[in-house]
C-alpha cells in the first residue's frame, strides 16, 4: 500500500509541477490588454451611437457603423488583421478577456462621468 501510496503522490505533484507552465507570451503583433479596452471601449460607443440613430436600414447602420470603426482604426492607427488577431488571443483567454472588459467598463463609467460620450 506504501508504494503505491508514494506512486500516486509522485504522478500527483508531477502533473501539478510540470501543469504549471509559466504563461505563454502573446503572438508578436498582439496589441496590448490596454489598447484592446481603449479600442473596444470606442467600438462599443460607436455601435451604441449608431443604436440610437434608429435607422430603419440595416445596410445604412452597418455604413455608418464601418466608417465609424475605420475612424477608430485610424486613431489608433491599428489595421484590421491587428485587431482581430489580438482579439481571436483574448478570446481563447477568457481570464484576460474579462480583465478587458473590466477596463472598458471603467473606461466608460469615466467617460459619462465627464460627459465625454459622443451618443
Amino acid at each position: 500500500m506504501n508504494l503505491r501510496y508514494g506512486i500516486m503522490l509522485f504522478l500527483t505533484l508531477g502533473l501539478q509541477v510540470f501543469g504549471c507552465k509559466e504563461d505563454e507570451k502573446p503572438p508578436k503583433n498582439t496589441l496590448s490588454e490596454e489598447q484592446m479596452a481603449t479600442i473596444l471601449t470606442d467600438i462599443h460607443l460607436a455601435e451604441s451611437r449608431v443604436n440610437r440613430l434608429q435607422l430603419r436600414s440595416l445596410d445604412s447602420s452597418l455604413m455608418i457603423f464601418n466608417k465609424l470603426k475605420d475612424d477608430v482604426w485610424k486613431k489608433y492607427k491599428v489595421d484590421t488583421v491587428a485587431y482581430r488577431e489580438s482579439y481571436a488571443y483574448y478570446m481563447t483567454r477568457p481570464e484576460l478577456m474579462t480583465r478587458i472588459y473590466e477596463k472598458v467598463n471603467k473606461k466608460i463609467e469615466t467617460r459619462e462621468k465627464k460627459n465625454d460620450i459622443k451618443l
